[in-house]
């Protein structure tokens, strides 16, 4: 018997709605009907689906066209592990995310410039490791990653870059990270609202993340508290392993000291030296026996060393910006060959068509004149 495509459409539709938490309503809502009785009929198979529907219920449900259409496999997407579960819309937040991911994937495949460099992945048995394996495994990657005796200054870049690892940042009222690997390659959602040296360490600690990930799958840390627990504790120490090499920053302590002592200030600029938090600096310090933990108490409870400290980090505060530099350069580029068009380079920049010129523009890209001939001499 002939399958009705309409009604088949309609399922895929319910399916993905209710995957990703909305209601009829909340979806109707979105696509500006004034019924969610639309919603239920195109649902039931009732109603025809026009293109331009169609188009913006993928948009809003967070799926290829493609995916919606494809009647034949049911839509499965990679698990996300977050720092902190969402509270509420996790789905949501979730298909948002590796809807970007897989964007920023179509876009360096429509450019010819996949990154074929494979992200390492370390074997480690989630039951035995231990932070001196952290610590390992933290020297083994910043040497492949080639990330220097300052790491954090330049391993966002390294993973974007070098490794093709999908960034992309979002305003989040808890939580501070969040990985995963699919299809696309490893990418990490980042809250915009932390502190630049915060970053730098919820990069190192996702790295730990993305290079584990096929022997700590995500869902093996979802269902074991204890065990994830214990997991996110060596990550935080892979982190700091990562970010703050032993040797540079031995070297830096010893060349400040003066009859067993340190200033306050020389602590503070060597964090700001080295990107992260004062806090990170100090119990690395302690890990490695350079200071004991009465003095880190002491230290992180005095106000005016806190002050101190507030005070130097105006000059280093930076925002990213609204959407990942390379994200929008390949766009540009694609546009620029004549691989999109103008409406689909708004959609990927998630602007209206009058402000596609002001966007690109923000991060110092003219589209004016953009396929203007050049006069040659015969």
């Amino acid at each position: 018997m002939a399958t009705n495509p309409t009604k088949t459409l309609g399922q895929r539709i319910s399916q993905r709605r209710q995957a990703i938490g909305l209601t009829q309503r909340d979806l109707a809502t979105q696509m500006g009907f004034n019924s969610s009785e639309i919603i239920s009929q195109i649902e039931l198979g009732k109603r025809e689906v026009k293109a331009w529907e169609l188009a913006k219920l993928a948009e809003k449900l967070y799926i290829n066209i493609s995916d919606l259409l494809a009647a034949d496999k049911p839509y499965s997407h990679p698990p996300v592990l977050w720092r902190v579960l969402p509270s509420d819309q996790r789905e949501v937040k979730e298909a948002k995310f590796l809807k970007y991911c897989e964007q920023y994937s179509f876009l360096e495949t429509i450019n010819g410039t996949t990154l074929r460099r494979p992200f390492p992945q370390k074997s480690v048995n989630p039951s035995t490791i231990n932070y001196n394996v952290a610590a390992r495994l933290a020297d083994e990657i910043r040497g492949e990653f080639g990330l220097g005796d300052r790491p954090a200054t330049v391993l966002e870049k390294t993973l974007e870059n070098k490794y093709g690892v999908k960034i992309w940042y979002e305003d989040m009222d808890e939580g501070s990270a969040a990985a995963t690997i699919g299809p696309f390659g490893p990418a990490i959602l980042m809250n915009r609202k932390e502190a630049p040296w915060r970053r730098n360490y919820n990069f190192a600690h996702e790295v730990f993340h993305l290079i584990t990930w096929e022997t700590i799958p995500a869902k093996m840390m979802e269902d074991n508290k204890d065990a994830w627990d214990n997991i996110e504790k060596i990550a935080n120490y892979f982190a700091s392993c990562l970010l703050l090499p032993a040797d540079s920053i031995i070297i830096e302590i010893e060349d400040r000291v003066i009859n067993n002592e340190v200033e306050d200030s020389d602590l503070i600029e060597i964090a700001r030296k080295f990107d992260v938090s004062i806090e990170a600096l100090l119990y690395r310090f302690l890990n490695l026996r350079i200071i004991k933990r009465e003095s880190v108490n002491s230290i992180l409870s005095d106000d005016r060393f806190r002050a101190l400290d507030r005070a130097t980090m105006k000059g280093y505060w930076c925002d990213p910006p609204q959407l990942p530099e390379r994200y929008v350069i390949l766009s540009f580029v694609a546009y620029q060959k004549g691989r999109l068009s103008r409406a689909k380079l708004a959609r990927l920049l998630g602007v209206n068509l009058p402000d596609v010129s002001e966007t690109l523009q923000k991060y110092g890209l003219d589209d004016r004149d953009i396929h203007a001939k050049i006069e040659v001499r015969a």
